[in-house]
């Protein structure tokens, strides 16, 4: 299993690659895409927070993939919208052709028209979160129209992984590792993934609290108020997986995703080095219990560690 890691700060690749990066993850902005689409019109889940998350545009992304390719690294490139239009496509078609001349490993995509279009270019695809693959049937479906990867939803637990893993054998599968989490399913989510308030999880948490209660008794006000500390302030604030590397390991997962293109790359290199020194630790172990006395915890591991709330698969220690 290799750590995947979202390259939102070029200047620091070596580091990345130091700290025991595998493979890369990557946006970009086109200023023509936006001037025809408008703001609203997203290229890939991120684009809403614009140049935080995707600072360089298409010129400057293929100029990067032959960078990382000449440094023996796999780098693919987001078009995870949930949906485009039909000019939209147009558009797709010629960034995915640039795309594969430069020598991208692949695309992530998150519908099916995408996967028939990177068919088409002859270019990788690699099946979004967003495509929602929950189920072996979804999975099958995905690996018969080509897809070379399939990205699983941060809300399966590590045994339905593992069956879906399984069942569908010939392909590779990603799963999430580390940093920001979120409350609920990016598949099912009708929201727009923006910073302005517009999406559903932003609006909810910049909202003022307002909670209805049948009874107004202190147990029950404190304990409301209680569970909306719990899952406001503290429910997949940071995620972490570190303790399912063992299993994901002995699967076979192909890599780890980091998520963060906004992040401090001081602290996305942290949680690099956390995944390779634990899948080293993984791979030396004989069993699952023999690997979590061993592992490396979080540095905040006081906070972090508590009720299963910052973890990707709670399960595993809860």
């Amino acid at each position: 299993m290799r750590p995947l890691v979202p390259l939102n700060n070029v200047v620091h690749v070596d580091d990345y690659i130091c700290s025991g990066a595998g493979e890369f993850y990557m946006g970009f902005h086109d200023a023509a895409w936006s001037k025809v689409f408008g703001d609203f019109a997203d290229i890939n889940r991120m684009s809403g927070y614009k140049n935080v998350s995707n600072p360089h545009t298409l010129e400057e992304v293929l100029q990067i993939i032959k960078e990382i390719k000449a440094k023996g690294k796999l780098i693919y490139i987001t078009f995870n919208s949930s949906m485009y239009s039909e000019e939209q496509y147009k558009y797709i078609r010629r960034y995915m052709e640039q795309l594969k001349k430069a020598g991208a490993d692949g695309v992530i995509v998150a519908c099916i028209e995408l996967v028939e279009l990177a068919k088409e270019v002859g270019i990788p695809s690699v099946i979004s979160t967003i495509a929602g693959i929950y189920n072996q049937d979804l999975a099958r479906f995905y690996v018969e129209q080509g897809a070379k990867r399939i990205i699983l939803p941060r809300d399966l637990s590590v045994n339905e992984i593992e069956q879906i893993v399984k069942a569908v054998p010939n392909v590779e599968y990603e799963v999430f590792l580390m940093r920001n989490g979120c409350a609920f399913s990016d598949a099912n989510c009708l929201g727009m993934h923006r910073s302005e308030m517009c999406s559903v999880c932003g609006t909810i948490l910049n909202a003022n609290p307002e909670m209805l209660m049948l009874k107004k008794d202190f147990n029950t006000q404190n304990a409301v108020e209680l569970n909306g500390m719990l899952y406001t302030q503290f429910f997949h604030k940071y995620a972490c997986g570190l303790c399912s590397i063992y299993r994901f390991v002995k699967l076979g997962i192909t890599a780890g995703k980091i998520v963060g293109r906004s992040d401090e790359w001081q602290n996305i290199c942290r949680d690099i080095e956390y995944m390779r020194d634990n899948i080293e630790i993984a791979k030396q172990c004989n069993s699952e219990e023999e690997y979590l006395e061993r592992m490396i915890y979080p540095e905040d591991r006081s906070t972090m560690c508590k009720l299963g709330l910052s973890c990707y698969y709670p399960e595993i220690r809860y």
